[in-house]
């Protein structure tokens, strides 16, 4: 008589849990923001029984800050590795640095624009949290590097805040909204990082700057 042996059930780890959990409540966060999601329907969406999700985050704003907090730290990673590449006393080679930087932010982590999106149209504890935490760093760093462009005629006058926006918003919608190009504009998709960084470029530098970067 033969036998058969079931196969081991392989338990995950608490980290891993937790971080199935952060990826399931990011996909959900970025389509139906923080007060248009639940912790029920992130629960439902992974198949696995609410208690859980509560048992490793004691609430949705727990899970709403690990969400974020994974995206920036990531964020800051790819910042680091950017600006590390960018040398020398020129602030345009740094300010060239910060836009890979954005672009390769949303290329990777598409979610990025949409959750932004969600939570920077109202003011909330949430959205102080953010600035004060990761969004006010980036900001001034950025709007830095282009003030010092303009007094060196690398980029053409204007508010450094507004530019500063204008690269997020060129690069974020590009790859937020890559389902949508993908339905209209097959040949578009995967959209490509260089062409980006290009029409970027055209948006922030002076006329001469930017031919100046061939």
């Amino acid at each position: 008589m033969t036998t058969t042996t079931k196969p081991k059930r392989t338990r995950r780890s608490a980290a891993d849990r937790r971080a199935e959990i952060i990826l399931a409540a990011k996909s959900r966060f970025a389509v139906a923001g923080f007060e248009g999601t639940t912790t029920r329907q992130i629960a439902e969406d992974m198949g696995v029984a609410q208690s859980l999700l509560l048992y490793h985050f004691e609430n949705k704003g727990d899970l709403w800050k690990a969400v974020m907090t994974q995206i920036f730290e990531h964020a800051s990673l790819v910042v680091k590795e950017e600006f590390e590449a960018a040398d020398g006393p020129d602030p345009k080679p740094q300010l060239m640095a910060a836009i890979r930087a954005f672009i390769r932010m949303c290329l990777e982590e598409p979610d990025l624009h949409r959750l932004m999106t969600m939570e920077g149209r109202a003011h909330s504890d949430r959205l102080d949290w953010l600035a004060e935490t990761y969004l006010r760093p980036l900001h001034d760093t950025s709007v830095r590097l282009i003030a010092e462009c303009q007094e060196r005629g690398q980029v053409d006058p204007g508010d450094p805040t507004l530019l500063y926006y204008t690269i997020l918003g060129i690069a974020g919608t590009v790859f937020s909204f890559t389902p949508e190009i993908g339905l209209l504009s097959p040949s578009s998709v995967p959209p490509d990082p260089n062409a980006v960084e290009e029409r970027v470029c055209a948006a922030v530098f002076s006329q001469n700057e930017f031919k100046g970067e061939g």
